[in-house]
Parts: C-alpha cells; sequence; structure tokens
C-alpha cells in the first residue's frame, strides 16, 4: 500500500473515530428557549422559565425523569409537557418545595416532544457578600435521571440577588472605579481614590454598606479633584507656552522694527 493511500486511510479512520466519540457524547436535551431574569432583590417574588427539546435524541433516552433543584423559597414548580407536531399539552404537574422528580417523559406512552418548566418562589438571603464576583443563587439545576441512577446534567441557571443596601453601596463602588479610570486616562494620580477605593469594597464585603457607599462617594470626589487638578496644570501651562511664545514673536517684530529703523537712519546719512 502506498504512502498516500495510507495517509488518506488514516484521516478517514480518526475522522470515524472524532465522529464516534462526539456521538457518544452528544447531550440528549437542549434548553431552547428560556426566560430567566438576572438578579432579584432578597425576599422579593421571582419566577423563571425554560424550555427543553430534543428529549429523544438519542435512542437510549427515550424514557427518563426529570429532576429539578433551586435555591429559591416558598417554591412551586409547573413541568408542562407538549406535543409540538399538533400544538396539543400532553400533561402538566406543579410540585412544591426545593426539588422536584417528574417521571412522565416517554416517547413510547405519550408525544411530548417539549417540556416547559416554570419555577416560583422568593428570591433567598445572601451568605457571603463579594464585590469582584456578583452575589449568586441557583434558579434552577434541570438534570435527565435514567432507569438505574444514571444522569445527566441539562443546565443550571443562575442570578445576581442583592439588597436595597448592598444595591446602592454596589452602583456607588462603580462609580468611583468609573471615575478612577477616567482621571487616570487624562493623567492624574489616583493613588489617594484607589486607596478610598479599596476601603470601600471591604467594608462592603463587611456588610457595612452604609459606610462602603460614603467611602466610595468620597473616592469618587478625590478622582473627579485629581482629573481636575491634572486638567488646570495642563491649562496654566498651555497658557505659560502661549505668552512665552507671544513674548518671543513680540520681541521678534521688535528687534525687525530696530533694525528697520537703523537701515533708515544709515541711507538718510549716506544720502
Amino acid at each position: 500500500m502506498s504512502s498516500s493511500r495510507f495517509s488518506r486511510w488514516a484521516i478517514l479512520a480518526a475522522v470515524a473515530l472524532l465522529a464516534f466519540a462526539a456521538a457518544g457524547t452528544a447531550v440528549a436535551v437542549q434548553v431552547t428557549e428560556e426566560d430567566v431574569p438576572a438578579e432579584g432583590q432578597v425576599g422579593e417574588d421571582y419566577t423563571a422559565t425554560m424550555t427543553l427539546g430534543e428529549l429523544y435524541q438519542n435512542p437510549d433516552y427515550t424514557s427518563w425523569t426529570l429532576r429539578g433543584e433551586t435555591e429559591l423559597e416558598d417554591v412551586t414548580w409547573t413541568v408542562t409537557t407538549t406535543d409540538t407536531d399538533t400544538g396539543n399539552q400532553i400533561d402538566s404537574q406543579s410540585f412544591d418545595g426545593q426539588s422536584f422528580n417528574y417521571s412522565n417523559i416517554d416517547a413510547e406512552a405519550n408525544d411530548a416532544n417539549q417540556v416547559t418548566v416554570e419555577v416560583t418562589g422568593t428570591v433567598p438571603s445572601i451568605g457571603n457578600f463579594t464585590y469582584a464576583d456578583e452575589e449568586e443563587f441557583v434558579v434552577a439545576s434541570l438534570t435527565q435521571v435514567r432507569e438505574g441512577g444514571t444522569s445527566n446534567e441539562i443546565a443550571t441557571k443562575q442570578a445576581h440577588h442583592f439588597t436595597s443596601e448592598s444595591q446602592a453601596a454596589r452602583q456607588a463602588i462603580g462609580a468611583a472605579e468609573e471615575a478612577i479610570g477616567t482621571a487616570e486616562e487624562a493623567g492624574a494620580d489616583t493613588s489617594t481614590a484607589e486607596d478610598t477605593l479599596e476601603s470601600a469594597i471591604s467594608a462592603y464585603e463587611g456588610e457595612n454598606f452604609g459606610n462602603a457607599q460614603d467611602l466610595a462617594e468620597r473616592a469618587q470626589e478625590e478622582a473627579q479633584s485629581a482629573q481636575n487638578a491634572t486638567e488646570s496644570t495642563e491649562q496654566r501651562n498651555q497658557l505659560l507656552l502661549y505668552a512665552g511664545v507671544g513674548i518671543v514673536v513680540i520681541a521678534l517684530i521688535g528687534g525687525g522694527v530696530y533694525w528697520y529703523r537703523q537701515q533708515q537712519d544709515d541711507y538718510s546719512r549716506l544720502g
């Protein structure tokens, strides 16, 4: 067998192996639509919806159970199955609590090819405040469970949660960061503002939100003052430069006039 033919067969074999591996790891269920709010205030009502398709992509998945978990509190789940070919609703069940198991997903028993999961509850409290990474909670973690206990994670959706005090402090810190960045671009020395900002972040993570907001506002003012001082210095230097240029120009003009008059006097004496 020639080397070129061997190379061609080697390439085909590699492609086949990759295709087989991809098929073996394919996820049967896909989130095709979702309405998951990005954030919610602690203690407030919160509702999210996810629609699942490709329910039976793999033949081994023709009958399975959907498991859901959440960190929301006072929770109600509503699971609805639909036949998208006809638009008919096949089934709808509700569950209370932070987890549920829905087992009526069976390609042979019904014509359902779409599952819609709605979860409603109240936004949970925050255990640990961190500024760099927004505080998040699990809205819904959906898992496909098959007979025998094997399972595949379908999706995990998270959202930012906050209190009114933490949100006000976070917004103030964000405004200070923006002001410091603008001042730095203008060439200002922002070291004082940066130190104050670090103190604001520490206060935030210590849940002293009022102090964090005050410090962040001070950092913003310090950054703006540093920027104003830099811009004033630049303007003053510009004015001094213009004044210096003006003096040179006047001197040149005066020197030129003096030279001209001297030349005229010399011509008069010669005449």
